[in-house]
């Protein structure tokens, strides 16, 4: 009997061990782990913790915001925004002129300005002049500039930028008053009779037209168009690097006081600008247009009426509108 009892049990020993194998060798879906690395459920709590933490960045991460963003790098515009939050526009042209003007201007060198009648209110469309003073003795001279409206119940609003050449006479000044320890006597103008301006009769209200005889380069001029609140709404850079005499119907409204082509003309009536058609022959055609505003928006009109001249005409880039 005690025998028969110790075979019964070496049997279920031996069937017990086979069955292991058995389970051991039909378990095709899984992997070892290698010696050394533990899974995510061997690994201590803590370990998780900080893995998740440096994978999904800190916890008060706006849901929705990329973590670039919460870094202070600018967004991946090319993933889904979050639907809860309004996206900010970017901004726009009439916003940004003020921006371009360099770091570190000490000097204002002085401004102009033309006021106006616009709808009852009061505008004043000032011209102000700032540069370095260590650039007074440099050659050429610039001068930097901007160009705001203001008035009655209206915060300065900037509608052109750029810089202006200053004239051996005026630097001549500049530098006498600079050795002398005196620039905070010294003021000047440089726009003087080219600085224009005046209403403009839209179809539903005043509107503001202006011109100076600058941008960014020299030989050049500016032509801007705002509402009464001081939005920019159009303007136009002019090169005037040609001696360039028109021919046609009343060609003196499109020249500046030193008679050189400004290819805009514009009174309380009537805004007019020339565009180069067609060069034939050595003689060169331009299409004026006239402008119509409505609501702010400006639509142009051609007015049938051509001129031409036999100089070289530089490009003219018409009208750049912004609303």
């Amino acid at each position: 009997m005690k025998k028969f009892t110790t075979v019964v049990a070496m049997v279920l020993v031996l069937v017990i061990a086979l069955s292991g194998c058995a389970g051991n060798g039909s378990n095709t879906g899984k992997t070892d782990t290698p010696q050394g690395q533990q899974t995510q459920e061997q690994q201590p709590q803590s370990q998780q913790t900080q893995e998740q933490q440096e994978n999904t960045g800190p916890q008060q991460q706006e849901a929705g915001k990329p973590a670039e963003q919460e870094a202070g790098k600018p967004a991946d515009t090319t993933q889904a925004a979050d639907p809860t939050q309004p996206l900010r526009p970017m901004p726009s042209h009439q916003d940004t002129l003020e921006d371009r003007l360099p770091w570190g201007l000490d000097f204002g060198g002085g401004f102009e300005y033309r006021d106006l009648d616009v709808n009852g209110k009061f505008r004043r469309i000032a011209a102000q002049y700032e540069m370095k003073i260590d650039d007074i003795d440099n050659d050429p001279c610039y001068t930097y500039y901007y160009v705001d409206i203001h008035g009655d119940d209206l915060w300065a609003q900037v509608v052109a930028a750029g810089r202006a050449l200053l004239g051996d006479s005026i630097t001549s000044y500049l530098r006498e008053y600079k050795a002398e320890d005196k620039l905070e006597y010294a003021g000047f103008e440089i726009f003087e009779y080219d600085f224009k301006a005046s209403t403009f009769k839209g179809k539903d209200k005043d509107y503001i037209v202006f011109s100076i005889p600058a941008n960014w380069e020299p030989d050049t001029a500016t032509f801007v168009i705002a509402n009464d609140e001081g939005k920019l709404l159009a303007d136009a850079v002019i090169d005037k690097s040609r001696q360039v005499t028109l021919k046609g119907d009343d060609t003196e409204r499109y020249m500046d006081s030193a008679g050189n082509a400004n290819y805009f003309s514009f009174n309380e009536d009537e805004i007019t600008y020339l565009v180069v058609s067609q060069r034939v022959d050595g003689v060169t055609y331009l299409k004026e247009f006239r402008l119509d505003i409505d609501g702010d928006t400006i639509t142009s009109v051609e007015t049938g009426k051509t001129y031409t001249t036999t100089d070289t005409v530089p490009d003219v880039p018409g009208i750049s509108v912004y609303y």
